[in-house]
């Protein structure tokens, strides 16, 4: 029998090593870890593909519906695809443009041979492990430590991780570490199935989007940090009757969110520049800000080229607009 063994993911001992090969046809993996990357999952395929099954918890409640909705906006996206689709240390395997063919790939295995489940809780300690079971005692081994199944976290691409995992081998050493596994993985309490959610994940890479889909998506990431600026209790206020004017009903929904925006900035930062395509009516969203602060009482400069005069004239007449 082998005597345990370090393993820093550097150089050759590596977890990859120990997994490529042990991994046998009919082999049964165990897995508890903070990650899942599709990367790791194709550089050990074509052993895993023959494998009899795989058991994974997540050590982080990723895909766990947050059961107290009163804390979490609407509109909140989780940023759980950089662990997924490829951290830092995976850039260069990004860079290869092959997610699509590799996730697809990785969801059908999934679907055939992998359980998923994820710790209801964050778990403080943070235990990771992988145990492989085969059918020859002295192939089977339980790897503890700071494993993560990721491309850098198996020792298969570089990375500044300090890792410090040990190898046991055999049935009568490894034996202890699947049963603090199956102990784990029965507890209601502790975990929860989430092979459905992960799958739905997944097909976020590889799934046909619409035009519409992509648009929406790119904006979130653009804007997301501003969404917080949006809610009820932020908005100006409207007792003036300000949405019961004939200039607000003129507007379009995305000219009306223009403008209670452009409020909000001019009252937090005393300014807002409204930039927009030509067409899309800044002119209409300027005269709606500018009814807003009328019906404050407030008084109103306007700056404009003296070719524009008249076209901003046909549009207002009050005492508390000037004019220059």
């Amino acid at each position: 029998m082998k005597p345990p063994k370090s393993l820093n993911n550097k150089n050759q001992d590596t977890v990859f090593n120990e997994l490529n090969e042990y991994l046998t046809f009919n082999s049964r993996l165990s897995v508890i870890s903070g990650s899942f990357s599709i990367y790791a999952y194709n550089k050990l395929k074509n052993k895993l593909n023959d494998i009899d099954n795989m058991r994974f918890i997540f050590t982080e409640p990723s895909f766990i519906k947050n059961k107290d909705n009163t804390e979490t906006r609407e509109y909140e996206i989780k940023d759980i695809s950089k662990d997924i689709f490829g951290n830092k240390y995976e850039l260069r395997l990004k860079n290869e443009m092959t997610q699509g063919a590799i996730t697809r790939e990785c969801a059908e295995w999934i679907k055939d041979k992998v359980e998923v489940k994820s710790y209801i809780n964050s778990n403080p300690a943070y235990p990771r492990m992988i145990h492989l079971g085969n059918k020859e005692d002295e192939k089977c081994i339980s790897i503890n430590g700071t494993v993560d199944f990721t491309s850098d976290g198996l020792g298969i691409t570089p990375s500044n991780r300090q890792d410090n995992n040990t190898c046991m081998y055999g049935k009568t050493w490894t034996d202890s570490q699947l049963m603090i596994f199956e102990q784990q993985w029965n507890d209601t309490q502790l975990v929860e199935d989430v092979k459905d959610e992960f799958l739905k994940h997944l097909q976020t890479m590889y799934a046909e989007n619409s035009p519409e889909f992509i648009y929406y998506y790119s904006m979130y990431h653009l804007f997301n940090d501003y969404l917080h600026n949006t809610d009820k209790n932020t908005l100006p206020k409207t007792e003036t009757g300000f949405k019961e004017t004939k200039i607000w009903n003129t507007l379009y929904k995305f000219q009306q969110d223009a403008v209670m925006g452009a409020i909000d900035k001019i009252e937090k930062y005393n300014g807002c520049i409204i930039a927009d395509s030509v067409g899309l009516g800044k002119t209409y969203t300027a005269l709606a800000i500018m009814k807003y602060y009328q019906l404050r009482n407030d008084r109103i400069l306007v700056l404009v080229p003296k070719k524009l005069r008249d076209n901003w004239t046909v549009y207002i007449k009050n005492d508390n607009v000037i004019f220059f």
